[in-house]
């Protein structure tokens, strides 16, 4: 029975202020009664009974209203909490969640305002989101800009240098009627040589711009990793001697299987390898490693010589970046040998790194292992 008439209180704010009144009414009508009883039972001050009555009808409508009004007050305090959360809402506080304390118009206007502040709330996050894609949209274009920019700038200087080169001896040659034969074929072979310098950067620029396109299309199939990289060191064998260097190979297991692109990851260790003889000492080791566990086959490439300074790290992937500034093009390469083995790396879905501390810097190419 309470609970019909809790319900029956909350359901309806009319049934509520009707309830409201039936109460106040029947504890009115008592005190009133009461108090008619009283004043005839007494003859007090020798009032008339009108005046009884009337003291009585007054006492009571005072009763009423204290009754009515204390009740209605639950009520009016639950609109005043409505009130201060609209308020709320209104100077931009979002996050307030109003109890719905009635089934009736008063808990839908509730559900309302928790619903509008949720709403607006999820409105600041997406515009704040929103302002945050413009800055990064804004960013990535200015650095799309600036990447193209250095790209103009770094392809014209790498371009120059040979070029300049290579017009400056032919004019020597053309120009001068009085050079023998053998400064004629000096010349000539140093125009020549930097005719095929000029023709390996273009070949490095062209191959860069392929691997970096998202249609690449490259020719997977399952790759024998340890006989790869074997095979690429015994390459390098006459280049290690040159230069006094004394291979450490390791190799974890004689079968580790990936799936690739065998030419494109010969390019990649073959460009690491290089890297290794050129910036490493001579008369000193290169250690190359193949490690492996049950998902991933890990090359480590590692030379004795300057580090690579920890301000360059994160750059040396980029294109054209060198990390010796004043190394020139013919020490230095186009900068681009790293920038195309990370994307080969990418598009096997590997990783590529590299680490430098003391005299010992070391690249890590981490590709998916296969087990078939």
């Amino acid at each position: 029975m309470m609970e019909k008439l809790r319900r029956l209180f909350i359901s309806s704010f009319r049934w509520r202020l009707l309830i409201n009144i039936i109460i106040s009414y029947i504890v009115t009508f008592l005190i009133y009664s009461a108090m008619i009883m009283i004043l005839e039972s007494f003859d007090i001050f020798s009032l008339s009974i009108e005046i009884k009555y009337f003291i009585s009808f007054v006492l009571s409508l005072c009763v009423f209203l204290v009754i009515f009004f204390d009740l209605m007050n639950i009520t009016l305090k639950y609109l005043g909490n409505l009130s201060e959360a609209i308020q709320e809402v209104t100077n931009g506080d979002y996050n307030i969640e109003v109890p719905i304390e009635y089934d009736d118009e008063l808990g839908l206007l509730a559900a309302n305002i928790n619903a509008l502040a949720k709403t607006l709330a999820d409105k600041e996050i997406e515009g704040a989101i929103l302002k945050e894609n413009e800055r990064l949209a804004f960013d990535a274009e200015r650095n799309a800009e600036k990447q193209k920019n250095d790209l103009i700038t770094n392809v014209a200087h790498d371009l120059r240098t040979p070029l300049t080169t290579i017009v400056g001896y032919l004019e020597l040659i053309k120009n001068n009627d009085q050079l023998d034969k053998e400064d004629i074929k000096k010349y000539s072979t140093v125009a020549y040589e930097k005719s095929k310098r000029l023709q390996s950067m273009m070949d490095d620029l062209f191959e860069f711009t392929s691997l970096d396109q998202a249609n690449v299309k490259v020719h997977m199939t399952t790759i024998n990793i340890s006989e790869l990289i074997l095979q690429i060191v015994d390459e390098f064998y006459p280049t290690f001697q040159e230069h006094n260097l004394k291979p450490t190979l390791h190799v974890s297991q004689p079968n580790l299987l990936i799936h690739g692109d065998g030419q494109l990851l010969a390019r990649v260790f073959d460009n690491l390898l290089s890297n290794a003889v050129k910036y490493g000492e001579d008369n000193n080791d290169i250690k190359i490693e193949v490690l492996n566990d049950e998902q991933t086959v890990t090359i480590k490439i590692m030379n004795y010589g300057n580090p690579i300074a920890k301000e360059d790290l994160p750059y040396i992937f980029d294109k054209f970046y060198r990390s010796d500034s004043s190394r020139s093009s013919s020490t230095g390469g186009t900068g681009l040998g790293l920038a195309i083995a990370k994307n080969i790396i990418h598009i096997h879905n590997g990783s590529i790194l590299a680490t430098s501390h003391k005299d010992k810097t070391t690249f890590v190419v981490s590709l998916p292992r296969t087990l078939k």
